[in-house]
């Protein structure tokens, strides 16, 4: 989807430089769920990218236009004769052409699904708001570029058995569990080496089975190389040279803060691996839970919980990753 859109406004950048209209406009054609003439792709007289939905009913508030960098408001366009009204949303900024472009992938996304055109507005500029808002560079935080590398090596690993497993990579979208697959749950951590091997637990869920599931926990360690071939970007391309749909795994990257408009800056950011490790949560592995309080009953004075745990002190529970793998692999 993201390479038919950016070849859509492509194809318009010569026919704007030919025209005085505020629009230049093109259809969204040939997708499936998406109907003639609902989505057209615009380039304004300001050189500026747009997209413009058409809108029936369901007029829910939009976005209020700022903080995404973004104009979003609602237009009539004339379409042979017949005046319909659109949701219209330009980026402002050429420095944001490729988030705009995720942007709009996640518009169709929600589309498709079944959501109203305002409602798809919402739900995706959301997502960039909460993406853009992360940090004030185009980077995250450094914690948050190890914590992604961890989950791309995991990936990585785990679509040498079947390329379409990534599928089951939630983490990005803050789902209770980072990865899950059939039965199968996966918490995906990692840190740098730095005495013993510990991971940080967030929250009392984290680490707690679901009933009927069973949960696993895979802890990359890695330490940083100016040499290393460790990388976001380079895991990216490894995943990407393996599997089909690759517009839906980028899609997942924007939401875990990669653009690969930034691909250099990422790259900077360079590890080694120095051990991957599996761990079988049971009810036995030690962790801070619900029953952990009196009763049951976590005071009301406590409104958060993070606690780290000695990975060293937990070997008993250690699991094969290879085992792990093929768990997964035949739970699909």
């Amino acid at each position: 989807m993201l390479e038919k859109l950016n070849l859509a406004w492509k194809k318009l950048e010569p026919i704007r430089k030919l025209s005085n209209e505020e629009f230049e406009f093109s259809i969204l054609d040939d997708v499936k769920g998406i109907e003639h003439e609902k989505v057209l792709f615009c380039i304004n007289d300001k050189n500026q990218k747009g997209l413009f939905i058409k809108e029936e009913s369901d007029r829910l508030p939009l976005p209020k236009h700022g903080s995404s960098r973004v104009e979003i408001s609602r237009q009539k366009v004339s379409i042979e004769g017949k005046e319909k009204y659109f949701i219209k949303i330009i980026c402002l900024e050429e420095s944001l052409n490729y988030a705009f472009s995720m942007l709009a992938t996640r518009i169709i996304k929600f589309l498709i699904e079944g959501f109203s055109p305002s409602k798809s507005t919402i739900e995706a500029v959301n997502e960039l708001r909460k993406l853009l808002s992360k940090s004030k560079g185009p980077l995250p935080k450094e914690e948050e570029i190890i914590g992604l590398t961890g989950e791309l090596i995991f990936i990585e690993s785990l679509i040498k058995k079947d390329s379409s497993l990534w599928k089951g990579w939630n983490g990005p979208f803050k789902s209770s569990k980072d990865f899950t697959q059939g039965n199968i749950d996966v918490e995906l951590k990692a840190s740098l080496q730095s005495g013993e091997p510990s991971i940080t637990v967030n929250n009392l869920n984290q680490l707690e089975p679901v009933e009927g599931r069973f949960l696993y926990l895979f802890h990359s360690i890695l330490v940083k190389n100016p040499n290393g071939e460790i990388t976001v970007p380079n895991l990216v391309e490894k995943i990407s040279e393996r599997i089909d749909d690759k517009d839906s795994f980028l899609d997942t990257l924007f939401v875990a803060g990669y653009s690969s408009e930034h691909k250099d800056l990422w790259q900077e950011y360079k590890f080694s691996i120095i051990e991957k490790s599996s761990y079988k949560i049971n009810d036995e592995f030690p962790r801070i839970n619900q029953s952990s309080f009196v009763n049951s009953s976590i005071p009301d004075s406590i409104s958060k919980i993070r606690y780290d745990i000695e990975l060293n002190k937990v070997i008993k529970y250690k699991f094969d990753n290879e085992i792990l793998f093929n768990l997964i692999s035949k739970n699909e």
